[in-house]
């Protein structure tokens, strides 16, 4: 029997069933206890990993997390134990359980903000590639069929005084088990909580709730933020003079869930990187990224705030790095071929890659990301009156379906993970795919270079490449990236930066090759990105800060001195 014929079944033997009435304040005590017992396995797991003794106080006091959450969800859907409000309010709970306990479980995700704004900035490609048939199954089993018991069960409210008597004593109940598990075990708690500060993100589905709360309170900010311009004045500085009157043209590589410790340039000991290599780039070694989802980094790593100081909610409704690029007359194109520009784009031209209709890039509503070194190619046939900065946001190496960023001709390192289910596959199988993403990406780069070497007798150009975040690949059961930053392993803050100019913009800029490799050597984050994309330009404004300039010490004239290693301004950039 098919999965859907089985299911349809099951469904139909439940809407049969004549099921005892029960009252309301008992359906939400079972559903609590149902959270605590069957949704929760994250927290359950990593609990009991922390919590290594088993001696009788041991596992009372594990016993008594569970007395306690099903304590709190019961405490928490007092108001709504009515009859026309209980059971719509349960089946949300239900799916939305459902649905957190599948990603928790299964790829170690925390619910926070951050995670919140990823889940709601995914596009119907990123939902094809999660929804593989063991989640249906576990929405199923998980989602439907409890939902599905709860709008059976009869509900029978009591009279008034014995209502009154019933939630009282509830109430009170409730608020002396919880008293009675302080006095014994406060010391447990505050040894557990003080250690591991990320167990309130694990709780479901309080803690998803929270997180949505929060993240709907920072977009109501957000919008009703009045739109602010960062800078009083914007103006080029004084720059020598290109030959031949030639015009700068950057291109800015967002790269896509890249981590810096599988690039062969910083040390990985596959070769990841041979046509970089062959290219004379300079590449950072030890760049940190300013979140872990795409929904926070992208927008952080155009703005002048740094990560310390950064919110959506502020970002959103400020100028970012291309708003002052064009007020300084510089031309700019945003190339899309990822979910979106998370708003960074709104106010300048954006060419989306799947729109393009190339069925030689394209297929099943994703295109692979050699199609912009195409579309920058057609740009730079035109002739150009003004500089120019073009954004390639990339798809690079978004999972979970790995094996669908590259072509079989990169396809080096096998066997390979062709599968979004990804605890099906070995870390081997896993991480071969993952490198292959790598390597692709690698190509990539290495076309879109020699594109702009190949425009060089009529641009002065660049190329600057940075990732948007890293990825867990399995290590300590957590996959994907999007973890709270707090939290989050090196794998998903760690990210590659590249940086390759042409014989003609070194000239123009004076910049000097060799003191920026040894610059290179040093700590940097998100947080430099910002003005060293200005001082490309010579563009001085109120907000541009030469400390923060990855260039500056290597141009005459620089505002900051030459000191080998130069250190991320902004510690908090630091895991």
């Amino acid at each position: 029997m098919r999965l859907s014929s089985l299911t349809m079944a099951l469904l139909q033997r439940l809407a049969a069933l004549r099921l005892p009435a029960v009252h309301p304040l008992l359906l939400a005590l079972g559903v609590s206890c149902l959270f605590v017992l069957f949704y929760n396995g994250q927290l359950w797991s990593a609990v009991l990993g922390w919590w290594p003794g088993r001696s009788f106080r041991d596992i009372a006091f594990l016993a008594s997390i569970g007395l306690f959450l099903a304590i709190a969800f019961n405490l928490v859907l007092q108001p709504f134990a009515f009859p026309r409000v209980l059971k719509p309010v349960l089946v949300c709970l239900i799916l939305a359980a459902a649905g957190v306990s599948w990603f928790a479980s299964s790829y170690g995700a925390l619910m926070d903000r951050g995670m919140i704004a990823n889940v709601l900035g995914t596009d119907a490609r990123e939902v094809g590639d999660l929804l593989n048939p063991g989640f249906l199954l576990h929405m199923v089993l998980f989602g439907l069929l409890p939902a599905l018991l709860v709008v059976l069960v009869p509900l029978r409210p009591a009279g008034f005084w014995r209502e009154t008597v019933l939630r009282g004593g509830t109430v009170l109940g409730s608020v002396a088990l919880v008293g009675l598990i302080a006095a014994l075990f406060f010391q447990d708690y505050a040894v557990l909580l003080r250690g591991h500060r990320e167990v309130r993100l694990m709780i479901n589905p309080s803690a998803a709730i929270y997180a949505s709360l929060r993240h709907a309170t920072d977009a109501r900010e957000g919008l009703a933020a009045k739109f602010e311009r960062i800078a009083d004045h914007v103006e080029r500085g004084p720059e020598p003079a290109s030959p031949g009157g030639r015009k700068k043209v950057l291109v800015f590589v967002v790269g896509e869930t890249a981590r810096a410790d599988h690039f062969s340039l910083n040390g990985y000991e596959r070769d990841t990187n041979p046509e970089l290599a062959r290219r004379g780039v300079v590449s950072f070694a030890d760049v940190r990224s300013c979140a872990t989802s795409t929904a926070e980094s992208v927008p952080c790593m155009f703005s002048d705030l740094a990560r310390g100081q950064y919110s959506a909610s502020k970002a959103g409704s400020r100028e970012n790095l291309l708003d002052l690029l064009v007020r300084a007359d510089v031309d700019v194109l945003w190339l899309e071929n990822n979910s979106s520009c998370k708003g960074v784009c709104a106010r300048v031209p954006v060419k989306t890659a799947w729109d393009a209709g190339e069925s030689g890039y394209c297929g099943g509503g994703e295109c692979l990301d050699d199609l912009m070194v195409r579309q920058l190619r057609d740009v730079l046939a035109a002739d150009r009156g003004r500089d120019l900065v073009v954004v390639m946001h990339q798809i690079g190496s978004h999972g979970p379906s790995y094996f669908k960023r590259y072509t079989q001709d990169y396809r080096r390192f096998a066997p390979t993970c062709d599968t979004s289910q990804l605890q099906s596959c070995t870390q081997t199988e896993l991480v071969n795919t993952y490198d292959d993403s790598i390597l692709y990406t690698d190509h990539v780069l290495a076309q879109t270079i020699d594109v702009l070497a190949g425009a060089s007798d009529r641009f002065d150009t660049a190329m600057l490449y940075v990732s948007d975040h890293g990825e867990s690949l399995g290590e300590k059961g957590i996959y994907l990236h999007g973890m709270p930053y707090m939290f989050a392993p090196d794998a998903q803050t760690h990210v590659p930066m590249v940086l390759w100019t042409s014989p003609g913009y070194r000239a123009a800029t004076a910049l000097d090759v060799a003191c920026l490799r040894v610059e290179a050597g040093g700590a940097y984050s998100h947080d430099n990105l910002f003005h060293s994309v200005l001082g490309m330009f010579g563009i001085r404004t109120d907000v541009y800060r030469a400390d923060l300039d990855l260039l500056a010490p290597c141009r005459p004239g620089a505002a900051v001195a030459h000191v080998a290693g130069l250190a991320t301004p902004d510690e908090t950039a630091r895991p």
